[in-house]
């Protein structure tokens, strides 16, 4: 579909369906944001590959409104597989996100099909159909797509439309549907959430290695990197990786000439913005130590202990409710938890997302027990 007067007489059309299956195909190899390049929906009996690379007005703006409008209509549910990035890509260029999703992803693994389970698994596990995948590493970008590429692309939400009513006719009768539109919802609702750059050094891997001084110089390294990938749209690790990142936080270098000794930082990075970056560096030895002594969690006093009763807390609100409990608490949860409660500041707590197990239904469940627990 690339014209205005097509997808908007789809979009009238779609209005009377109740519920659309939704897909989106994009690139984000060499971009900090994604490059939306197909969104499929099934809406009734027809299926609309919608291209809005093509899709502009005369001033080259995106023309995809009546789309927008469609996808945040009030009363229009929105089926999607492990929406991920779709709800990310979905909220960069609504603005906000759908009104109700039913991810069917969540809802099969809540049912008891097996944890994760990808969309071509899913639809030969409960269809029976199996479905070509060899065009998932297209470049949805290039044009004109091929017939293959077209065909794959449509598969995707065709079969969609025909897995929701029977999951949800079975989240019905399980009584489940409830839970699974909620964390259809949280998931969403998870991507649209943002992380000061100020505080993101705290989400940073080995961030424990640094002693105050070098702490105080990676926040303001790991904020310039987010910064800089943004405003040049490139991915985090072409501006810097992680480990280099470290590496300069810790040995602190004050000329281009000691910039060149990190063999892994770009010399089009030292060339372009190796002042700015050395200006950052003085900016945080200058700030002076950081008092927040993060540490390695599993050399906390009582981790193991702690890690051990979350998890029993978690297990018991999986036999509530009938579900896995790797749907509760997955490892990664736990020691988000416990790095909130013990080495997160007060002062970035007010300013950051709960963590996961403090949220949504898991929250109402499990935050009071854990609090009490940790006390």
């Amino acid at each position: 579909m690339t014209t205005v007067p097509a997808l908007e007489d789809f979009c009238q059309y779609a209005q009377g369906a109740g519920f659309l299956a939704v897909d989106t195909e994009f690139v984000r190899t060499r971009t900090y944001y994604a490059r939306l390049g197909l969104v499929q929906v099934q809406a009734a009996e027809r299926t609309a590959l919608i291209d809005p690379v093509v899709l502009v007005n005369e001033g080259g703006e995106s023309a995809m409104a009546p789309l927008w409008q469609l996808f945040a209509d009030a009363d229009m549910t929105l089926v999607i597989h492990a929406g991920g990035e779709d709800y990310e890509i979905l909220h960069q260029h609504m603005g906000k996100l759908p009104n109700a999703i039913f991810d069917t992803q969540i809802a099969s693994a809540m049912l008891g099909d097996g944890d994760a389970l990808g969309y071509a698994a899913l639809v030969e596990q409960r269809l029976g159909v199996a479905i070509d995948k060899s065009q998932s590493r297209t470049d949805w970008m290039k044009r004109p797509l091929a017939d293959e590429q077209l065909d794959y692309a449509a598969a995707d939400v065709f079969y969609l439309q025909q897995l929701y009513p029977q999951l949800y006719e079975l989240a019905g009768t399980q009584g489940k549907l409830e839970l699974i539109l909620q964390e259809s919802a949280w998931q969403a609702d998870k991507r649209a959430q943002t992380v000061p750059d100020e505080w993101q050094f705290l989400y940073f891997g080995n961030a424990w290695q640094c002693n105050a001084e070098q702490l105080s110089v990676l926040r303001e390294l790991v904020a310039w990197r987010y910064q800089r990938a943004r405003s040049s749209d490139l991915p985090l690790g072409f501006i810097a990786k992680d480990h280099t990142l470290l590496d300069l936080a810790r040995q602190m270098p004050d000329s281009k000439n000691q910039l060149r000794q990190f063999k892994d930082l770009s010399p089009v990075t030292i060339k372009y913005a190796g002042d700015a970056l050395l200006e950052v560096i003085a900016r945080g030895r200058a700030n002076g130590p950081l008092d927040i002594p993060l540490r390695r969690l599993t050399d906390l006093p009582n981790y193991k202990t702690m890690f051990n009763e979350i998890k029993q807390l978690a297990q018991n609100v999986a036999n509530e409710l009938g579900i896995n409990v790797a749907l509760i608490a997955s490892r990664r949860q736990i020691n988000d938890v416990l790095h909130w409660c013990w080495q997160i500041p007060p002062q970035a707590q007010a300013q950051l997302p709960l963590p996961d197990l403090f949220t949504s239904w898991r929250g109402a469940k499990l935050k009071q027990p854990i609090e009490q627990l940790l006390k």
